[in-house]
């Protein structure tokens, strides 16, 4: 036995990139597009939709699923996904400022937090429901569309981005965080 060529490939470079095609199938679709690659937060890296209350097509991200998925629309991402230790939302937030959330299709902004009270107010809000939660003056009101009948919150564009569940301190949109980890679109 001969040995006439050994190589070492990075787990990486052997790793095939995800298809940059939408794989949410045809009847299910209700996204105006693909999911933007690279979305902030680390969320592209959820490339199967696991953790979820209905099963979704194989090689289906979480933010395809979430966000574009019409089976999966009265459900949301896993309770505290921003929480997880390859997303950890807090650690990309602007601690000096505001964050805008941007759609993870369109990219358009969506919500910009906090407003009208601090981080650690927004940080509180946020871990007592276990979604990212958004009070009324950080809508952007132009580009959130809000069933208050049904309770779902959809963006100007179609993407699915959660749920409007009023608490005792008023309104509140509780937000998947896959479906607002959009990177702006430059606007020609």
């Amino acid at each position: 036995l001969e040995v006439s060529d050994i190589r070492a490939v990075s787990a990486a470079a052997a790793t095939p990139a995800a298809p940059s095609v939408e794989l949410v199938p045809d009847e299910y679709m209700t996204c105006s597009g693909a999911v933007q690659d690279g979305l902030r937060y680390n969320m592209s890296s959820r490339t199967q939709a696991y953790g979820l209350a209905v099963p979704v097509d194989d090689g289906e991200s979480l933010a395809e699923a979430v966000c574009c998925d019409s089976r999966v629309k009265p459900y949301a991402e896993p309770q505290y996904t921003y929480y997880a230790p390859d997303i950890m939302m807090y650690e990309h937030l602007d601690e000096s400022g505001i964050t805008t959330f941007y759609d993870s299709v369109c990219g358009l902004p969506l919500f910009v937090a906090p407003m009208n009270r601090t981080l650690d107010e927004f940080k509180a809000d946020t871990d007592e429901h276990g979604w990212p939660s958004f009070r009324q003056e950080e809508v952007v009101e132009e580009n959130v569309v809000t069933d208050e009948e049904t309770g779902y919150v959809t963006s100007a564009c179609g993407t699915h981005l959660g749920s409007y569940l009023p608490d005792a301190e008023g309104a509140r949109w509780c937000i998947d965080l896959s479906c607002v980890s959009g990177n702006p679109v430059a606007v020609n």
